[in-house]
């Protein structure tokens, strides 16, 4: 399958709003495009203007990147962290450079075992954990209130 992620730089165009496909594709298999429609629709309806003005264009177009940033990271997260190296497109996942909003992700998690949820995110704080662990990546601490519960209560 053949696919080229892509996504506009200004979804919110004058008096144009691309929903969908029309404003991005990310990947296929994680199939956010329902999701991005009604964010997109709620946003829209969050920020619809009495007069369309360059303000609210501005923060609907920094809010949709900002959510298609976090889906990318989570993405590319499932690629790059894994173990597989089996043939060039998985030796290329793991040598590919990742964006630095996943670097810090990953090394905040690694050093701490923390993952902060974010406004507007698809994903919580349980999502990219479970998929931290699944591709091997461990905290190297633990937050110091687990060492007050019990091994029945973690």
């Amino acid at each position: 399958l053949r696919f080229t992620p892509n996504q506009r730089h200004r979804v919110w165009e004058k008096n144009c709003v691309a929903l969908g496909l029309a404003s991005g594709f990310l990947e296929p298999l994680e199939s956010t495009n329902i999701h991005l429609i009604q964010r997109g629709i709620i946003r829209l309806m969050q920020t619809f203007p009495q007069v369309i003005n360059d303000v609210d264009i501005a923060e609907y177009n920094r809010q949709a990147a900002a959510e298609i940033t976090h889906i990318r990271d989570f993405v590319i997260l499932h690629y790059h962290a894994t173990d597989r190296r089996d043939t060039p497109f998985w030796r290329d996942c793991a040598a590919m450079d990742i964006p630095d909003t996943l670097r810090h992700r990953v090394e905040l998690f690694r050093q701490s075992g923390r993952v902060f949820h974010q406004a507007n995110e698809l994903f919580a704080e349980n999502s990219w954990v479970q998929v931290m662990l699944g591709q091997g990546i461990t905290p190297k601490q633990h937050h110091p209130v687990a060492d007050l519960m019990g091994d029945a209560e973690l």
